[in-house]
């Protein structure tokens, strides 16, 4: 039926039920209808039969069935209807709307698959579990004697059509597992009951086909004529496995090994009308890369689909059981022992299933049924299921068979050419005698029409085989020559080849092969001599080239230490000259920094003594100054005014530069009265370091005062005469200062006022700046409570106005 508007209006209208996934999923139509509010009003509950194929299209869809080999196997399973796949999404457009899923053949696996397609959650599911067991079935399997691909074993299941009319017949599905085999069986049928080349016929009256490429029409045709009793017999695929309720079907015969849950789909369709079924499943007894025993399986590990259909092929536990176990659990058992086929045993007896007939609970029986299948029709059909033996097997009816050429191997002749074709003229000429001694001379054919050329060839192909140790082989002479023989035929060319072996002709074969063979062995001898003498050569020269290579090794290795040995001693030599260069550089260096520190000690020696006699000239001056000021006193004269020289004026600076600072430091008034020690760097890299001391009582008359400040140094700071080995020893013009300023200077180291002068001596007050910071610097020479003796000799020369 075509979607259309007027099918879309028959629709709203409730006129239809159901439709196909395709239509479902991919009719504009159809989507408009199903979205509208008009349609979604009187939507009440969506139902999805034959929910396991949402499992095995979705398998089809993810690609996950190409490396399953089960799948080959049923060619239209999954190709059919690839729509199953993508019902989940038009589902879940539903407003809250129920749906229902229906399937007899649902494992475990294929319940989670479709939960997740239909993209359902688990508190969303109710499982409503319903009997599975069909005991009304009685299944029989079949150990396959021919290839699956000939489908010859189906002979025996058909009586020739002059046995049994197409009317009478078991109306019957035979399943196949590809679209071409569909054909094979119809041709097989066909041959069975005698009716070659009607599978040729779309109008057969007995057989016809259905699968997915097959046209709607001649399905519905198919459909039409099976139903109606017309046709008794469909091959067909998996197509025809869905959405069909035939009540006719009272048998269902499957070819080969396949899923499980898919032969129960297919054996299902038998016994639709209550009365007793048949499932005939014929499996190979191997699969190439399969499990063809139970020894072969793990118990331990869990069966996937491949092993699945290997199981049902070779376990002995009952089939019906096995099915039922497969769609309850998902695995084939093996063992009869299995607690799972106990405990579903004792379920069946307890709800009072009649006794399994399977052909592994009653093996006898279904040996006798399918000895008597050809005699099967619609009207003994159930008493035979009830009891196989109650029929007789019919010797009248011959049941064909295909004639299987035997596997003989192949024949050989190790004669030389000219010898193989003189017997073939011996054999030909052999039976020429035998031909006219049988017939006379004066026979209507002649010889060659009965035994040629080629008869003759076949027979010396196979020599070897039909003539060895001096007998011949006479059956298998007349199996090469094939067809009819005359009488006395086989033994004639019989004797004719033991003649000819023992003619000159042949003898002189076998002499010249005896010469041959000597030849061969006494050139095998002198070639291995040769060989063997070659090999000595070969070894000797090796053995040499070896020997030699080793001295030539040998000879590089002692080389190679040598001038190792060489290169070791020049790197000593070389070592130890730098070691010898590098002790003379270090010796030197020592020897230099030795001298060095004498030459500085010996300064610091002349520095320090120098330092300790003018400490001795200055004590000594301050005694006598000491003296003569007391004596001064005295007579109470008048120190004469001296000339004021430079160094008078430079201390005369110092002194106004040493005013101020006292000043400063007057408002500036430390609480303390601490000792103050800093360090001031010059501009030049100087470093002056001005010690203060507490004040001390002077009591020196103005005139030393004067003569004091004279020794006052000429950049306003007090040198001390404890110099480091860095300076240079008092000058000359130091040395030959008066009296007085011997005197000051010694007063001024009894004071501690200390000035440390560090730097180049040439240095020291080159740059103007340093005038500047000498002003900075005075203030740190005094503080509060401090009277200087340069300040108090500044202060005399003031009041003498100079």
């Amino acid at each position: 039926m075509t979607l259309n508007l007027n099918t879309v209006q028959k629709i709203k209208q409730g006129a239809f039920s159901f439709q196909s996934p395709e239509v479902f999923l991919n009719s504009s139509l159809f989507t408009e209808l199903f979205f509208s509010e008009e349609f979604q009003d009187i939507l009440s509950l969506v139902v999805v039969d034959e929910a396991h194929m949402i499992y095995l299209w979705g398998l089809v869809a993810s690609r996950q069935s190409k490396s399953l080999i089960i799948f080959a196997r049923l060619e239209d399973q999954a190709v059919f209807r690839p729509g199953y796949g993508h019902l989940g999404t038009r589902l879940m457009a539903t407003n809250n709307i129920p749906v229902l899923l229906l399937s007899a053949t649902c494992r475990p696996v294929a319940v989670s698959a479709i939960t997740r397609s239909l993209m359902l959650q688990p508190s969303d599911i109710n499982m409503i579990d319903g009997e599975l067991t069909r005991p009304e079935i009685r299944l029989i399997r079949i150990s396959m004697g021919s290839t699956l691909s000939s489908c010859d074993d189906l002979l025996p299941i058909f009586a020739p059509f002059s046995v049994t009319s197409a009317a009478d017949s078991v109306p019957m599905i035979i399943y196949s597992g590809t679209r071409n085999r569909t054909f094979q069986v119809m041709k097989v049928v066909n041959e069975a009951r005698a009716t070659p080349y009607h599978q040729y016929d779309p109008n057969n009256r007995f057989i016809r086909r259905y699968h997915s490429v097959t046209s709607d029409d001649d399905k519905a045709r198919t459909m039409e004529d099976f139903g109606a009793g017309k046709v008794p017999v469909i091959s067909a695929t998996m197509a025809l496995g869905l959405g069909q309720n035939l009540k006719r079907v009272r048998c269902v015969i499957h070819m080969g090994r396949g899923d499980p849950a898919a032969i129960g789909q297919m054996v299902g369709r038998c016994g639709r009308d209550g009365n007793v079924g048949l499932g005939l499943l014929f499996m190979e007894p191997t699969r190439k890369n399969g499990r063809n025993a139970a020894s072969d399986f793990d118990m331990e590990l869990e069966q996937d689909d491949d092993s699945r259909m290997d199981a049902l092929a070779v376990t002995n536990v009952c089939l019906r059981i096995a099915l039922n176990l497969d769609n309850k659990l998902g695995y084939i058992p093996l063992d009869l022992g299995d607690p799972k086929v106990v405990q579903e045993r004792k379920r069946e007896e307890g709800l009072g299933f009649a006794k399994c007939k399977c052909s592994n609970c009653a093996p006898e029986e279904a040996r006798v049924l399918v000895n008597v299948m050809q005699q099967l029709t619609v009207a003994n059909f159930d008493s035979v299921m009830n009891d196989p033996s109650s029929i007789t097997k019919d010797p009248n009816i011959v049941t064909m068979t295909r004639k299987r050429r035997k596997n003989r191997p192949k024949g050989t002749c190790n004669y030389p050419k000219h010898v193989a074709e003189d017997l073939v003229n011996h054999l030909i000429h052999s039976f020429d005698e035998f031909y006219f001694a049988y017939l006379g001379p004066r026979a209507e054919f002649p010889p060659s029409v009965f035994f040629g050329r080629t008869q003759a060839l076949a027979i010396v192909d196979s020599i070897d085989q039909i003539h060895s140790n001096g007998a011949n082989n006479l059956t298998l002479l007349e199996t090469v020559i094939g067809g009819q023989t005359f009488s006395g035929q086989i033994d004639a060319l019989g004797m004719a080849m033991i003649i000819w072996t023992n003619g000159e002709y042949y003898q002189l074969h076998l002499r010249n092969i005896s010469e041959l063979d000597r030849f061969i062995e006494a050139e095998g001898v002198r070639v291995r001599e040769e060989m063997a003498a070659e090999l000595l050569g070969l070894q000797v020269a090796v053995a040499t080239r070896r020997q030699a290579d080793k001295e030539a090794k040998m000879l590089q290795k002692a080389q190679a230490k040598e001038v190792a040995a060489a290169a070791r001693t020049a790197a000593r030599m070389l070592r130890a000259s730098d070691e010898a260069v590098e002790r003379a550089r270090l010796h030197s260096e020592k020897a230099a920094y030795k001298a060095s520190k004498e030459e500085e000690k010996l300064a610091r020696l002349k520095v320090e003594a120098d330092a300790r006699a003018a400490l001795k000239a200055a004590t000594k001056a301050q005694k006598d100054a000491e003296r003569a000021a007391e004596k001064a006193h005295r007579l109470g004269l008048k120190v004469p005014k001296m000339k004021k020289s430079p160094l008078g004026r430079a201390n005369f600076k110092l002194a106004r530069q040493a005013q101020m600072a006292q000043n400063r430091a007057g408002r500036n008034k430390n609480p303390l009265g601490e000792i103050i020690t800093e360090d001031t760097r010059m501009d030049d890299g100087m470093v002056v370091t001005v010690e203060e001391a507490p004040e001390v009582t002077y009591g020196l008359p103005a005139e030393l005062q004067t003569e004091a400040q004279d020794s006052v140094g000429p950049s306003g700071s007090l040198v001390n005469n404890k110099l480091s080995n860095n300076h240079s020893p008092p000058s000359d013009s130091h040395k030959a200062s008066d009296g007085p300023g011997k005197l000051a200077n010694s007063v001024i180291v009894q004071r501690n006022i200390q000035a440390v002068l560090v730097g180049p001596k040439g240095a020291r007050h080159s740059h103007p700046r340093v005038q500047t910071r000498n002003q900075h610097n005075v203030s740190k020479i005094l503080r509060e409570g401090h009277n200087s003796s340069a300040t108090e000799a500044s202060r005399y020369e003031m009041l003498r106005g100079g």
